[in-house]
């Protein structure tokens, strides 16, 4: 490859490394609703604070899609009941703990904004990416509960259960609470933590166990299928 191939390559990757950043916050200056006052809507944010917001959204979004899907597919590769529950029990104290930070940074942020030691649009910007960080807990927790069908035994040896996962998965889907949720709504969107891949909705990650079950009857009926109609159908458990 010559010189000049090499700086028109290295000028592509870099236009398309900025696009997307740009592109984002594009989306958000024109797609966000101004109409909370309670909220501070109606206050002007700065560009750099919006574009710090749809940066950091968006990296949470991606990250998080990322990280759904890798959950899936470790919970499909498992090899045994034993494996799987090995997965999920591991990947629920981990966002646990995660999930606890997310608090506590959003307690901080609180704390500052009242103290005035952080504006407005920085307390917002900050507020936005963690909202979509909790999506991406809930989304994840989603996956898990799924892949937990059948799994009652293993996953009680490891000290959890469907119902502890649904609890962290409503947990991290209440946002800090609703005005957290307006607030970063009112600067990232109406679709703020939504999954990075538009070709699927929150949950339905490469193949996991009892995915294409739920899918057919949704998650009420596996609910149904724990609380004790379980019946032979159920093949992790043979």
């Amino acid at each position: 490859m010559n010189r000049t191939t090499s700086i028109a390559l290295a000028a592509v990757l870099l236009v398309a490394t900025v696009a997307a950043p740009l592109a984002a916050a594009s989306v958000v200056s024109s797609g966000s609703t101004q109409n909370n006052p309670a909220d501070g809507g109606n206050e002007s944010i700065a560009p750099g604070e919006r574009f710090a917001a749809a940066v950091g959204v968006q990296n949470a979004e991606i990250e998080g899609d990322v990280s759904e899907r890798a959950l899936g597919a470790r919970i499909s590769n498992a090899e045994t009941n034993e494996s799987k529950a090995a997965v999920i029990a591991t990947h629920v104290e981990e966002s646990e703990t995660r999930l606890a930070k997310l608090e506590d940074r959003l307690e901080t942020l609180n704390e500052s904004r009242e103290a005035g030691d952080l504006s407005d649009g920085r307390y917002r910007a900050k507020v936005a990416t963690i909202v979509a960080e909790m999506r991406a807990i809930e989304r994840q927790a989603t996956v898990a509960e799924r892949g937990a069908v059948g799994l009652s035994a293993e996953l009680a040896e490891r000290g959890i259960d469907r119902e502890s996962i649904r609890t962290l998965r409503d947990r991290a889907g209440e946002l800090g609470g609703p005005n957290t949720a307006s607030i970063a709504r009112s600067i990232a969107g109406d679709d703020v933590g939504r999954p990075a891949s538009t070709d699927r909705g929150p949950g339905a990650p490469t193949d996991v166990p009892g995915a294409n079950r739920s899918d057919e009857r949704g998650l009420s009926d596996e609910r149904d299928l724990e609380n004790g109609n379980e019946t032979g159908g159920e093949s992790n458990d043979s």
